[in-house]
């Protein structure tokens, strides 16, 4: 198809006439514009300003009139342009796109299930009961492969895998580091926390005995004194 159909045949011939009065209006402007505005002379500026508005207003007019006669035929036109041509061609996009979403939320479910279905064998050889795929937050595209969605789920349940581990060493605070590290993942601050907290417990009870201590031997002296 060609739009060669849709010719202009003529245009208004509006900015030869306008070039042409251009110098008159300059003139006009810079006349009232020179005036000396006095206490003697301010009423005669005044008249002269609401002089040049009005001449001003006249021309908006023909300029707004001659955008109606410019403007009509076009809209005429464009209300044709858009029952003919473009309400159809808007239409098809919109179907178009529609079936191609429809396809493709498909394809990208048929990816996710695979994908989640990977994620939770591979968590499971691995004897891990307390993560879930949301957790691991991989982003399931069209344009990513299969192959690279299942490496990030083996590289996030490794890293699991890999935190555990060095938990097991921490005997002592073992299942508290594990109940810090399901919250957030995050095996450095699960050890680094427990391992603050626990120094905090041992600081206070040494104050605790150390007070103990002070208080019977004050208690001590009070009754060997009596």
């Amino acid at each position: 198809m060609s739009n060669e159909i849709i010719v202009v045949k003529q245009l208004p011939v509006i900015e030869q006439q306008l070039a042409q009065i251009k110098q008159q209006v300059a003139e006009r402007v810079e006349t009232v514009t020179s005036l000396v505005v006095t206490e003697d002379t301010v009423k005669a500026v005044k008249k002269a300003r609401t002089e040049l508005n009005a001449e001003f207003k006249a021309w908006e007019d023909k300029r707004k009139e001659v955008k109606t006669a410019v403007m009509t035929p076009y809209e005429k036109f464009e209300a044709v342009y858009k029952d003919c041509i473009s309400d159809a061609y808007k239409a098809a996009d919109k179907y178009l796109k529609q079936k191609i979403d429809e396809v493709e939320q498909q394809l990208k479910a048929e990816k996710l299930s695979e994908v989640k279905s990977y994620f939770e064998e591979y968590l499971e050889s691995k004897n891990i009961d307390f993560i879930t795929y949301e957790q691991a937050g991989i982003n399931v595209t069209l344009s990513a492969s299969l192959k690279s969605l299942k490496e990030q789920s083996k590289t996030f349940i490794d890293r699991i895998v890999s935190d555990l581990a060095l938990i097991e060493t921490f005997t002592d605070l073992k299942a508290e580091i594990l109940v810090e590290y399901k919250k957030s993942l995050n095996v450095s601050d699960a050890i680094t926390g427990v391992k603050a907290r626990a120094k905090a417990v041992q600081e206070e009870q040494a104050r605790q005995e150390a007070e103990a201590e002070k208080k019977a031997a004050a208690a001590q002296r009070a009754e060997a004194l009596q």
